[in-house]
C-alpha cells in the first residue's frame, strides 16, 4: 500500500478558461483607493478655500406699477397742476413787489396837537313865557297794567221752585248711592255745597234695580246745562233730566 497523503483539494490546470479572480481582486482594490483618494482631496480644497456668507438681496422689479390706462370716470383737466391754471399775464411774468408801507406824517401830527382846541358855545337862555309849563327831560314811562285775571264763574245754586234737575249716577243700592254723593261733595264743595241730593229708586222688569243719584231746583234747562258743564270739566258724569 502507499503511505503518502493526497491532499483534499484538486489542483485545477491553468488551461481550464475561468475568470482572473485576482486580477479583478487587485482591480477593485486600486479603484477603491482612488475614489477615497479624490474624496480626501475634495474635502480638503472646500474646507482650505475661502468661503464668503451668502448675500440676501431685494427683489429689484418694481412692487407696484402703474398702468398705463388707470380706468375710472374721466374729469375734465385732472391731470393738470393746481398752481398752474388760469394764471393772467400779470401772473405769468416775474413778481412784483408790494407798495411800501405808508408812514406817518410827524409835521402834520405835531401841528395839530400845538393848535388849541376851539371851546364849545353856550347856549343862549330861553325867556321863560308866563302860563308855560316846563318839559320834562324825559317822558314818564307808561306804567305796565297788569293782565286782568279770568273771572271765575258764579257759583250754581238751586233756584225758588226750580223744577229742573241734573242726573250724577245710578248705582245698585241706596246706601251707595248716598255715599257717591258724599264723596262728590267732598270734593267739589265748591259746586255742590248748595245742592241737596235726591235718590230714585228704579225699577224695571227683567233687570237689576237702580238708585239714581239726583240733585236740582234750577230755574230752567240752560242753568242746568251749565252747572253740567262745570261738573263734566271736574270729571264728574252729568245728565240734564226734563
Amino acid at each position: 500500500m502507499n503511505d503518502i497523503p493526497v491532499p483534499s483539494y484538486r489542483v485545477r490546470p491553468s488551461g481550464d478558461g475561468g475568470p482572473p479572480w485576482r486580477m479583478i481582486a487587485v482591480g477593485g482594490g486600486l479603484a477603491m483607493a482612488l475614489l477615497v483618494g479624490a474624496g480626501v482631496v475634495w474635502g480638503v480644497s472646500r474646507m482650505g478655500g475661502s468661503r464668503s456668507v451668502p448675500l440676501i438681496e431685494p427683489d429689484p422689479r418694481p412692487f407696484k406699477v402703474r398702468p398705463d390706462d388707470p380706468g375710472g370716470l374721466r374729469v375734465p383737466n385732472q391731470d393738470e397742476l393746481i398752481f398752474e391754471r388760469n394764471r393772467g399775464p400779470a401772473q405769468s411774468g416775474g413778481g412784483q413787489l408790494a407798495p411800501e408801507p405808508e408812514a406817518p406824517r410827524l409835521d402834520a401830527l405835531r401841528a395839530q396837537v400845538a393848535q388849541p382846541a376851539p371851546r364849545p358855545a353856550e347856549p343862549a337862555p330861553q325867556a321863560a313865557v308866563p302860563g308855560s309849563q316846563a318839559l320834562a327831560p324825559q317822558a314818564a314811562a307808561p306804567q305796565a297794567t297788569a293782565p286782568a285775571a279770568p273771572e271765575a264763574p258764579a257759583r250754581p245754586a238751586p233756584a225758588p221752585n226750580g223744577r229742573i234737575r241734573v242726573q250724577l249716577g245710578a248705582l245698585t243700592s241706596e246706601e251707595a248711592a248716598q255715599g257717591e254723593w258724599d264723596r262728590l261733595a267732598r270734593r267739589h264743595a265748591e259746586l255742590l255745597g248748595a245742592f241737596r241730593p235726591q235718590v230714585v229708586r228704579f225699577e224695571r222688569e227683567g233687570q237689576a234695580t237702580l238708585f239714581r243719584l239726583r240733585t236740582g231746583g234750577f230755574a230752567d234747562v240752560a242753568a242746568a246745562q251749565a252747572f253740567c258743564e262745570q261738573a263734566r270739566a271736574r270729571g264728574m258724569p252729568c245728565v240734564v233730566i226734563r
